[in-house]
């Protein structure tokens, strides 16, 4: 897992295996995964790696989860934790809150306290389509202070699902308020196997107050693919390549494996 900068894509994921969950894991309600990162720059950038880990219980209305990040990088390292849960409000409404806290370390790389909040509605005219909006608040300490709000569809059909997402950024220090977008779609069933990827494009006012390189002022471009396939009713592994032009800084190619276990 990475942090959550594609939640609505993230929430895609979620919804398009309610069911199947449901009818496969409802004999196994816990799920524990583990994986690890590793990132390449260049142009004199430090290589980022570390690795997440997230503990779920899947239930009825509620599926709360656990979560722990550990990034280290040339400058330092800091972990985060987090704790959030997914929601069925009613048959037309899905939700994901969560929020997650960053120790000291001997860098800044996480907020020190963030927290999330999306909400899915079916519309119920067009088959499939749900639209999906989220806020972000991000804290990081004196008074340094970003937000991000989004909004965007998400359309199942069948064995697919496609998402979108508009995204305005805004820098709570200099007041900055800047635009960014993406797209992504997978293909497959839980149980079985998904395979997908996303692209994604414009600036991220807020991670200037996040950590080294300083970000606020490039255009960024990215795409990433993955791949999960059930090895076995309960196992579970994936494999994702992520490349970003942070234009006028740097190219980042990074990999990320990792496996699930129900029980």
């Amino acid at each position: 897992m990475t942090t959550s900068r594609f939640l609505i894509v993230a929430a895609a994921m979620f919804l398009g295996a309610t069911t199947a969950r449901a009818q496969d894991e409802a004999r196994l309600p816990f799920s524990v995964e583990v994986g690890g990162f590793y990132n390449h720059l260049d142009n004199g950038y430090s290589d980022w790696r570390g690795f997440d880990a997230r503990v779920m219980y899947s239930g009825g209305r509620a599926s709360p989860f656990a979560s722990a990040s550990e990034q280290s990088r040339r400058e330092g390292h800091q972990a985060s934790y987090g704790l959030g849960s997914y929601l069925t409000l009613n048959r037309y409404m899905y939700a994901i809150a969560g929020f997650s806290v960053a120790t000291g370390g001997t860098a800044v790389f996480y907020p020190r306290l963030r927290w999330d909040l999306s909400l899915m509605t079916d519309t119920r005219v067009v088959p499939g389509l749900v639209i999906a909006t989220g806020f972000t608040q991000l804290t990081f300490g004196g008074g340094s202070t970003g937000s991000i709000t989004s909004v965007g569809p998400i359309w199942y059909h069948g064995p697919l699902i496609l998402s979108g997402a508009a995204h305005l950024n805004h820098d709570g220090v200099g007041g900055a308020s800047t635009g960014s977008a993406e797209a992504g779609g997978q293909y497959g069933a839980e149980g079985r196997y998904w395979v997908g990827g996303n692209i994604s494009a414009g600036h991220e006012a807020y991670e200037v107050l996040a950590a080294s390189p300083l970000d606020v002022q490039f255009t960024n471009v990215g795409a990433s693919a993955f791949y999960q396939r059930w090895l076995t009713r309960r196992t579970a592994a994936l494999v994702r390549y992520d490349y970003q032009d942070k234009r006028t800084a740097y190219h980042r190619q990074g990999v990320s494996l990792s496996c699930r276990v129900a029980f």
